[in-house]
């Protein structure tokens, strides 16, 4: 399952889980069916509203404006307006991002929705699904130009603390913080990473987020005093957890 490796402006990455080409095309359909109905729809409006107009010319201006014009930019403007979904990503749970760590610009938007014509409409989706599947992070030829991806929201696959650790028991460690169990999976798997990322980037931004964490920790488990070593006081914390809670 390919991961896309978002480097914020604070130096600091973040892992999301790209959306496969199945994902994409039932988000597509979605859209291409909201499209289809829209289009429908409007296509009686303006031929009631227009009934009995003396030339076509106003017809034609109306058709323009109300049906050609938002039929062509509905992706534009939804991912725009709902900060990188559209109707058919929000009922896949997709989204699109930039690969700065901030908000895709209209600018952003704006190129991998022009390249739509290449990506899908011009080829029938090959070159679109080609680069999706072959490209290290899931990008078509506009996300690729754009510097942007689709991914996931929430994971397709979901892990406990669990899954993540080689579980020890009392017999290999013994806890050191016995009240360890108050935190939740959630907490534990927030700090795994924290020292998953310290270690593969070690720069000031994450060594700043353990010391956060040690200090909130410290603070929950109403120490004393933080320990002077934080990464290692988290480890401890870690498999602490993952004794008295097995």
């Amino acid at each position: 399952m390919k991961t896309v490796d978002v480097l914020t402006s604070h130096n600091i990455s973040i892992d999301y889980e790209a959306a496969s080409v199945l994902n994409r095309g039932i988000a597509l359909f979605i859209d291409l069916l909201i499209v289809f109905v829209y289009y429908l729809i409007m296509i009686l409006v303006v031929a009631s509203v227009s009934f009995g107009f003396r030339t076509m010319d106003l017809f034609e201006i109306l058709i323009n404006i109300l049906v050609v014009l938002p039929m062509m930019f509905y992706s534009l403007i939804m991912e725009y307006l709902c900060k990188g979904q559209t109707v058919g990503k929000m009922a896949m749970g997709i989204r699109v991002v930039n690969l700065n760590g901030e908000n895709a610009s209209l600018g952003d938007y704006a190129l991998r929705w022009s390249f739509k014509i290449i990506d899908f409409w011009f080829s029938v989706g090959a070159i679109g699904a080609l680069f999706i599947t072959t490209t290290e992070k899931g990008q078509r030829l506009g996300d690729v130009l754009a510097q942007t991806a689709v991914v996931r929201n929430k994971p397709q696959q979901l892990y406990s603390i669990r899954d993540i650790l080689n579980i020890k028991d009392r017999s290999k460690h013994e806890p050191t913080y016995l009240n360890a169990s108050k935190f939740t999976d959630e907490d534990m798997i927030l700090i795994k990473n924290a020292i998953t990322r310290v270690k593969k980037y070690p720069n000031d931004a994450h060594k700043e987020l353990i010391r956060e964490l040690a200090d909130k920790a410290a603070s929950e488990l109403k120490l004393d005093a933080v320990p002077q070593k934080k990464l290692s006081f988290l480890k401890t914390l870690l498999q602490d957890y993952i004794v008295l809670t097995r």
